[in-house]
């Protein structure tokens, strides 16, 4: 049965997109994990009440975001619009993850 013993010619092409998709994977996850802390920070600094390291996270989604040009954009519209991404950025890694 043909792939059984290793001949296959195109395993070596898979294994290189394999690898490549992990790859991308992993990128996709750690910029989920960073945009997550800024979420969290924005939405930390709508509450006065928040813990400094939380507020001090949304201190610097602020500036990121107004080097990005979206400083004009309330802080509950900022935030929302992180979850959406972070969301978005989770699901597609989720998709691009290799199977079997």
């Amino acid at each position: 049965m043909r792939g059984d013993d290793g001949d296959d010619p195109d395993s070596e092409a898979r294994t290189r997109v394999r690898a490549l998709r992990w790859g991308l994977v992993l990128l996709l996850l750690l910029a989920v994990v960073a945009l997550a802390a800024l979420t969290l920070g924005v939405f930390a600094t709508l509450n006065p009440n928040a813990p400094l390291w939380l507020r001090s996270l949304g201190s610097l989604e602020g500036v990121l975001s107004a080097q990005a040009g979206l400083g004009e954009w309330g802080g509950f519209d900022r935030a929302v619009a992180l979850t959406v991404l972070t969301s978005l950025l989770a699901g597609l890694a989720a998709y691009l993850k290799p199977r079997g």
